[in-house]
């Protein structure tokens, strides 16, 4: 991730909401169509703890109950989402051609890790991180929005405790990154 993805300007040449979308994936763990799907009202860039609320839809569905979640934005993915407040107009509902037009500006570019890995694999790497992080596997399940066998207590954890046992993951970023996504937004 960081020798390769989160270099400046190793996405140019694709289009904006394509480059913020793929940045947005790395610290939230969210399925690509989640982000792509994401409504003005559920990107939450002013409150305390900035965040995005999963949510369905009247025209979509989510993958299941658990999948309504809160997620804090940290790092690289809070950078993303300030690049794009209202949302990914050009993706909504047109998650396969997301997913078409990042694997092969991914694999062109040689940043995967080999030709078996896919979009999705930023979401497996989130996870792989927080448990070998020693992040609560309850929590791991609810940023994830995975079924939890164990009973339910509580919501998972205010957005404060969420930020701060994320923040144990979190990429590096650069100015310059920061400063290359800044010329993306609108």
């Amino acid at each position: 991730m960081q020798s390769k993805i989160l270099k400046p300007k190793v996405l140019d040449g694709i289009n904006a909401e394509a480059q913020i979308i793929a940045y947005a994936l790395i610290e939230t763990g969210c399925r690509p169509s989640e982000i792509a799907n994401l409504l003005p009202e559920n990107i939450c860039l002013d409150a305390e703890v900035p965040y995005i609320r999963i949510r369905p839809t009247a025209k979509r569905e989510l993958k299941s109950m658990a999948s309504a979640r809160d997620i804090p934005l940290i790092g690289v993915s809070l950078e993303a989402m300030k690049c794009a407040p209202d949302g990914f107009p050009r993706y909504r509902d047109k998650g396969n051609s997301l997913s078409a037009a990042l694997l092969k500006t991914f694999h062109t570019r040689g940043l995967m890790p080999s030709k078996k890995h896919r979009i999705y694999s930023f979401r497996h790497a989130f996870e792989k991180r927080m448990q070998e992080a020693g992040l609560d596997y309850g929590l791991r399940c609810t940023l994830m929005g995975h079924k939890n066998t164990r009973p339910q207590y509580g919501d998972g954890g205010s957005l404060e405790y969420r930020r701060k046992e994320m923040l144990k993951i979190a990429h590096p970023v650069s100015d310059g990154f920061t400063q290359g996504l800044a010329n993306l937004a609108p």
